[in-house]
C-alpha cells in the first residue's frame, strides 16, 4: 500500500509537470504569432522570430544574426533579474518577452503608431502589463549597426523592463533609474574583463572623479544637467544594483512608490528609505570608482 501511494503521487506530479509544460507551449507559440502580427503591421518584410529561454526575438535580420543577438539578450535578462533580487520562481511577466528590433524610421515610428499607440519620438517603448508584452527599439541605431550595438540597444531596454516590473506598475520610475540600470545590466552581463567594460570603468573614472573637470555630485545624476549625466548614471545604478550596494537596492525601489495620497517621493527620500543619506551614498560611490570598481561577491543569476 505504501509503494502504491508513493507511485501514485509520483504519477499525480509527472501529470501536473506535463500540464504546465503544455501551457507554457501554448503562450509561447500565441505570443510568436502576436509578435509576427506586430510586425507584418509594422510593416516590415521578411520578418521572422527566434526565441530563447525568456525572449522572442523579433526582427528581418538573417536568423544566424538573430540567433547570436537573442544569446546575448538572454545573458542580459539574466543578470538583470540578479540585479533585482528575483526569486527563482517569480516572474516579470506572463510568458516570454517578445524583443522588436526595428532599425528604420519607417518601421519603427509604424510600430510606435499602429501597435504602440504612442508617438513617434521615443527612444523606446515597452509593454509589460500584457499577455504579450513586449518591448520595442532599434531606431536610433540604423540598420547597418552591428550586433554589439543592438545587443546593448535592446538589452538597456530588457533592463529597464525588468526594473519597472519589480518596482511595480504604479510606481514611477525615473527616466535615468531606468535606463541607467539597464546600461549596468547589459556591462555586466558582457563581463568584468570585456573591452565594453574596462572601457566603462575608465570613463566613469573620469567622470565620477572629475579627471577632465569637476567631481561629479550625487545630484548631478537626476540633475541631468552634464553631458555626461548618463555615463553617471549608468555608475551609480551599476554601484547601487550590482556593486556594494545591493544589499539595499529592493529597499530604493520601494520607496520610489507614491505615498496614499498618489504623491511621488523625492529622490532623496527614496534614497533615505533604501537606508542611504545622499551625502553618504556619494561618498561610498566615490570610493567604489577610485578603487576601480571591484566586483561585488555575488551568487550566480537564477
Amino acid at each position: 500500500m505504501h509503494f502504491l501511494n508513493r507511485f501514485t503521487l509520483l504519477a499525480g506530479c509527472l501529470v501536473a509537470l506535463v500540464a504546465f509544460s503544455a501551457d507554457a507551449d501554448d503562450v509561447s507559440n500565441t505570443q510568436k504569432k502576436v509578435a509576427q502580427t506586430h510586425l507584418t503591421t509594422a510593416g516590415v518584410k521578411n520578418g521572422a522570430t527566434v526565441e530563447s529561454e525568456s525572449l522572442i526575438f523579433c526582427s528581418s535580420l538573417p536568423e544566424t544574426r538573430a540567433k547570436a543577438i537573442v544569446e546575448g539578450l538572454q545573458k542580459v535578462y539574466k543578470t538583470g533579474r540578479k540585479g533585482l533580487q528575483f526569486e527563482q520562481k517569480e516572474e516579470a511577466w506572463k510568458g516570454k518577452l517578445a524583443v522588436f528590433f526595428l532599425p528604420t524610421k519607417q518601421e519603427y515610428n509604424e510600430f510606435l503608431r499602429l501597435v504602440a499607440g504612442e508617438r513617434p519620438g521615443t527612444a523606446y517603448a515597452l509593454m509589460i502589463r500584457s499577455d504579450e508584452p513586449y518591448v520595442v527599439g532599434g531606431g536610433d541605431i540604423g540598420e547597418k549597426a552591428k550586433d554589439a550595438d543592438i545587443s546593448a540597444e535592446l538589452g538597456t531596454v530588457i533592463g529597464a523592463a525588468l526594473l519597472m516590473s519589480k518596482a511595480g506598475s504604479s510606481t514611477p520610475v525615473p527616466g535615468w533609474v531606468r535606463t541607467g540600470f539597464g546600461r549596468a545590466a547589459v556591462l555586466r552581463a558582457d563581463g568584468v574583463n570585456g573591452k565594453r567594460f574596462l572601457a566603462y570603468r575608465s570613463e566613469a573614472r573620469v567622470a565620477v572623479l572629475g579627471g577632465k573637470g569637476k567631481p561629479a555630485l550625487i545630484a548631478d545624476v537626476w540633475e541631468a544637467e552634464r553631458a555626461d549625466s548618463d555615463l553617471l548614471a549608468t555608475s551609480l545604478m551599476d554601484y547601487m544594483a550590482f556593486g556594494p550596494g545591493s544589499a539595499n537596492f529592493s529597499r530604493f525601489l520601494t520607496g520610489l512608490k507614491p505615498n496614499e495620497n498618489g504623491d511621488a517621493p523625492t529622490i532623496q527620500a527614496a534614497l533615505e528609505s533604501g537606508g542611504w543619506k545622499p551625502d553618504a551614498l556619494e561618498a561610498a560611490w566615490k570610493k567604489w570608482v577610485q578603487a576601480g570598481i571591484p566586483e561585488a561577491k555575488q551568487t550566480p543569476p537564477k
